[in-house]
């Protein structure tokens, strides 16, 4: 089977906070291409999880979804993200707090990275590709065309997840910084 025209490819990698989303989905928007937030991928794998009612160390049950899990990535009327696991709208629970808590354990199986690497790189199509998320650059998309690592202080990524939270509707306070 003859392999597809390659398309152009731009990671973008960080820490948590840094702005990587942020600065993904402008991008993308601003070019024209498309958005791959991988972030939103382990997400999904731990709210298949719970929806399938896995134990949330089965590693071998959370690898199966994430090679499985039927998923849609999309646009709301108003042009907002949208995101649907298995015909659920599940926009808003993939952004709380214990889905991200969840993210973090599973992403750090290696069974279950696995699932998702070619669901992954299945992302790479014309007209290009916006990438958002750890190893981006280096694992996934080794052949990127552009790669950045964004960097924030501890403080501005502090600030940019108060934030976020409270912008969630979370009632969180922002303990004061000491000077160093």
């Amino acid at each position: 089977m003859p392999r597809p025209p390659r398309c152009p490819i731009v990671t973008i990698d960080g820490p948590s906070g840094s702005g990587k989303g942020t600065i993904s989905r402008a991008v993308a928007q601003h070019v024209g291409w498309h958005l791959l937030d991988s972030g939103a991928l382990y997400r999904l794998v731990a709210l298949a999880g719970v929806a399938a009612g896995a134990a949330s160390e089965d590693v071998q049950r959370h690898a199966e979804l994430a090679a499985r899990m039927e998923v849609t990535f999309g646009s709301g009327p108003d042009g907002s993200e949208r995101v649907w696991l298995e015909g659920r709208d599940v926009t808003a629970a993939i952004r709380s707090e214990t889905a991200g808590q969840g993210a973090s354990r599973v992403a750090a199986w290696p069974a279950v990275r696995a699932a998702l690497l070619e669901r992954q790189r299945a992302f790479a199509i014309s007209p290009g590709l916006v990438a958002d998320g750890r190893d981006m650059g280096t694992v996934v998309f080794p052949q990127a065309d552009l790669k950045i690592f964004l960097t924030a202080t501890l403080e501005e990524r502090a600030l940019r997840r108060h934030k976020q939270l409270k912008d969630k509707g979370s009632d969180v306070s922002l303990p004061p910084f000491r000077a160093r």
